[in-house]
């Protein structure tokens, strides 16, 4: 029985030895000369998938381009039910906008209440970022989700701008 367990365990011992992983911190020319090879193995890399995922994904950007938007989080500055809700929701928005001119808010009507939601945040951090900001002025908002806007896409030209 001792034996057999000594057998076992040297067994197991050189097993793992021969598993073990070498250290790839250091500047290897193997590795320099693998990573080349993957390289180039990348650039010839072909990728089969069924049409039917590019038919998802053309079906879910129409999706989103007919709701005008994707889903997304919003903070809420202000809600009310009042007699003059719309007035007073339609001042908020405005005294917002000159506080903060570069964040876009909007007015809306779910019964009975009229809302002014602020931003177009893809995440709940992003949100919550935006919402530490404008804690000193609005400390009662919170975030809700939402339909929010797409983003507005900077594209760079690489034309040069003709010199005369």
């Amino acid at each position: 029985m001792r034996y057999l367990c000594s057998v076992i365990f040297l067994l197991v011992g050189l097993s793992s030895s021969v598993f073990a992983q070498t250290d790839t911190l250091g500047v290897n020319p193997a590795i320099s000369s693998q990573t080349a090879k993957m390289e180039e193995l990348l650039g010839k890399l072909t990728i089969r998938q069924d049409p039917r995922i590019t038919d998802l994904l053309v079906r879910y950007s129409q999706i989103n381009q007919r709701r005008h938007g994707s889903d997304g989080f919003r903070l809420e500055i202000f809600f009310g039910s009042d007699n003059k809700a719309r007035e007073n929701a339609t001042r908020v928005k405005h005294e917002f906008n000159l506080i903060f001119p570069d964040v876009p808010a909007y007015v809306s009507f779910q019964t009975p209440n009229f809302k002014v939601r602020i931003g177009d945040f893809r995440n709940k951090s992003e949100a919550l970022k935006s919402k530490a900001n404008i804690a000193s002025k609005y400390p009662n908002a919170f975030i809700v989700k939402d339909n929010i806007q797409f983003p507005e896409l900077v594209t760079e030209s690489l034309e040069q701008p003709e010199e005369k």
